[in-house]
């Protein structure tokens, strides 16, 4: 079932918060407050320990094990008599001879007959069977000695030694103990069989008569594995698992006495007993949903104040869930310093997280999570009665004060200095009223400085992994995009070096309009810098990369222009995606033209081209309008930069008045209805681009041309 939009979104908002509170109920060692104390072996116990609940004691799994072994070990192999296998071994014998005499009557192969059978015979074996006489001696030996198999022999590859000292013998219903040796293997059977051979009158016949006898052999000892596996088992299975029953009321351990091996088993089973009987379960099923509801609740909270104070933040689940993911990762850090060195909350990097999301966002907002974040932690069962509350909320605000827009990678230094200050304030401040002696105080001090240190390296190794995540632009990757070796911005300057003066004059010009009004200057700058690089496609369609030669323009028909003045956008875009421009850069690409007309080529389509001219679509940008106060301010600036080079005779005045009509104009035009600018705000741009463009176009002092200088009237002078 789908979810109403509204509700959807915040519900997928709010599904972090249990997130989070789940990832510190996994990271953070149980809570045993419920549970009875344990006691080392060799330990004083302070107190008597009553059981208040009876309980067994388990005995210890090896003890048990070998005593079931011991137990099984008991079990002696059983052999079961089978006296008429020896006669259903003759009877097979008499039918196999029978065969044979039948075949040697019809005069058909013995070897055959045989093989029918299931026995292959040599050829030599064939030729022995040929005879008579010699077939029916081997037939009466062969006989005979199978039914004397009836006094007990066990099957070949079975021997007496391997059975043991003593075997039970099973005839019938009876069972009897006999020793092991007493039981004839298979060699005993051809060692008195061998007295009944015939005599060898045949080469070869002692041997056939031994083979026969395998052949038709069938075990009148049979050695029962599966059953005396199954009584060793039921043995096995006997042992009783219980070492000692603990009755309620009874006394474990005595104040006072050595916890000896015995006592220990009876504290360790009693804390299990508490942890699985209805009373423990109850207790640490509340207590989880206490830990978890509290945990939730605060994770919410930080949620509301993004919702009211940076709804752009709450807006975008990346960034939301980001706040989350830094939080997370402080929260299972804490979790491992509780399970191995609970006494260091100055170890906790709550720093890591808030510089990452100062870094990312600003100060204010990293602030805030700070404080939630230390509120987390300081409700964590692990820290109860610690200092965490106090250093994790003390650093993590320190933190974000501690940085606000990096410019300069040194800036980090500053920070790491900020927060170990804070640290040190902290270690000095708790420990002298804790009357901790000085070593500890110091020890502290410097664990808070080796915190930042590591804090600050890390955020700066995760940011651009975060950044990527959120989509986000910090100012040093507007730093890095604004060097002029880059490869656009080198390619700009050789291929299109009109629009590349263009875009360094509007970046000046919209940094400081952007300054002004409290936005950010220089991804206005940086912006700017690439906003116009789909030019680079065809520069020399673009003014202010042609000469004094003819436009290729005034071979086109108004409407193809018009495409191509279009088309830089979209080959803008192309660029941007080729050189993986972060999207607040690309934004500038189509928003700093919006969707205005290109009134140049419109004006002559209504004279050349009275069709296409209808289709004013054909003559307006595609869009979209500006999004951002720098987008907005960068489609002012790109007007007035431009325009204002038709002047003659700029004065302040006339600069004035041609940036108020430039404005006005686009404001008409509804461009900046999507943007977040107010109308103060654009009067100070305004008043921003006067101030640029006044002392631009100020008037320079002439000096003669003796002196290395030119006059007004040196153009018309050096004009032939």
């Amino acid at each position: 079932m789908r979810l109403p939009g509204a509700v959807g979104r915040h519900a997928a908002r709010f599904l972090l918060a249990p997130l989070v509170a789940l990832v510190a109920y996994l990271a953070f060692p149980r809570a045993d407050a419920l549970l009875p104390r344990a006691f080392a072996v060799g330990s004083v116990a302070p107190s008597d320990v009553i059981a208040p609940i009876g309980f067994l004691v388990p005995k210890p799994e090896p003890q048990r094990v070998r005593e079931a072994e011991a137990l099984a070990a008991t079990v002696r192999p059983l052999v079961t008599a089978h006296p008429e296998a020896a006669e259903s071994a003759a009877v097979q014998a008499e039918h196999f001879f029978a065969v044979l005499d039948s075949a040697a009557g019809a005069g058909a192969s013995l070897a055959e007959a045989a093989r029918a059978q299931g026995l292959a015979l040599s050829g030599g074996d064939a030729a022995v069977l040929g005879g008579a006489a010699l077939r029916a001696e081997l037939r009466r030996a062969v006989i005979g000695a199978l039914r004397l198999s009836a006094g007990g022999y066990l099957a070949a590859g079975t021997s007496a030694a391997e059975l043991g000292p003593e075997v039970v013998l099973r005839k019938g219903g009876d069972e009897r103990v006999m020793p092991g040796d007493s039981l004839r293997a298979f060699g005993d059977f051809l060692e008195r069989a061998a007295q009944r051979r015939p005599g060898e009158r045949t080469a070869g016949g002692e041997g056939l008569y031994v083979r026969l006898l395998g052949f038709f052999f069938r075990p009148t000892l049979v050695y029962e594995k599966a059953e005396t596996d199954r009584r060793r088992d039921e043995l096995r299975r006997s042992v009783d698992s219980v070492q000692a029953v603990v009755q309620p009321g009874e006394k474990i351990i005595g104040a006072h006495e050595v916890v000896d091996q015995a006592a220990a088993a009876k504290l360790a089973a009693y804390r299990s007993a508490a942890e699985r009987g209805t009373t423990g379960r109850v207790r640490g099923a509340v207590a989880t949903l206490g830990e978890l509801g509290l945990d939730t609740l605060l994770m919410v909270l930080f949620g509301v104040i993004c919702f009211d104070i940076r709804p752009a933040i709450y807006g975008d689940y990346r960034e939301l869930a980001c706040f989350a993911a830094g939080f997370a990762v402080v929260v299972v850090a804490a979790g491992l310093l509780a399970r191995f060195v609970p006494s260091r909350p100055e170890l906790i990097p709550v720093a890591f997280a808030v510089i990452l999301l100062s870094v990312l966002f600003d100060g204010r907002i990293a602030a805030v999570a700070a404080m939630v974040l230390a509120a987390f932690l300081g409700v964590q069962r692990a820290f109860a009665g610690s200092e965490a509350l106090f250093i994790t909320f003390v650093g993590g605000v320190a933190a974000a004060l501690s940085v606000q827009r990096i410019r300069r990678r040194s800036q980090v230094y500053y920070s790491i200095a900020i927060v170990t200050a804070v640290y040190a304030a902290a270690a000095m401040l708790s420990g002298t009223a804790a009357g901790e002696p000085a070593v500890a105080i110091v020890r502290s001090a410097g664990l808070g400085g080796v915190n930042a240190l590591a804090s600050a390296a890390l955020a700066m190794l995760a940011l651009p992994l975060a950044e990527r995540f959120t989509r986000s632009t910090t100012d040093l990757t507007l730093l890095e995009l604004s060097d002029p070796d880059r490869p656009l911005l080198r390619r700009l300057a050789t291929e299109a070096p009109g629009t590349y003066a263009h875009s360094v004059a509007m970046a000046n010009l919209c940094e400081a309009a952007c300054n002004a009004i409290g936005a950010n200057g220089l991804l206005a700058r940086v912006g700017c810098y690439y906003h116009d690089i789909g030019k680079l496609k065809h520069p020399q369609y673009f003014a202010e990369n042609q000469t004094h030669a003819r436009s290729p323009h005034d071979q086109l028909k108004p409407s193809l222009s018009a495409a191509v003045i279009r088309r830089h956008v979209e080959d803008g875009l192309a660029l941007a995606a080729e050189h993986r421009l972060p999207d607040a850069i690309r934004a500038f690409i189509p928003e700093h033209h919006g969707t205005t007309a290109i009134t140049y080529f419109l004006e002559r389509a209504r004279a050349e081209e009275p069709a296409a001219q209808a289709r004013e679509d054909l003559f307006r940008y595609p869009g979209p309008r500006p999004r951002s106060a720098e987008t907005a301010v960068a489609l002012l600036g790109d007007a007035v930069e431009a325009a204002l080079r038709v002047l003659d005779e700029p004065t302040p005045e006339t600069i004035a008045d041609a940036i108020e009509h430039l404005v006005e104009t686009r404001v008409g035009d509804g461009q900046l209805k999507e943007a977040p600018l107010t109308l103060a705000q654009i009067e100070i741009v305004k008043a921003e681009f006067v101030r640029a463009f006044a002392a631009m176009y100020h008037s320079r002092v002439e000096y003669p041309e003796e002196a290395g200088g030119i006059t007004a009237d040196w153009e018309v002078d050096h004009r032939d």
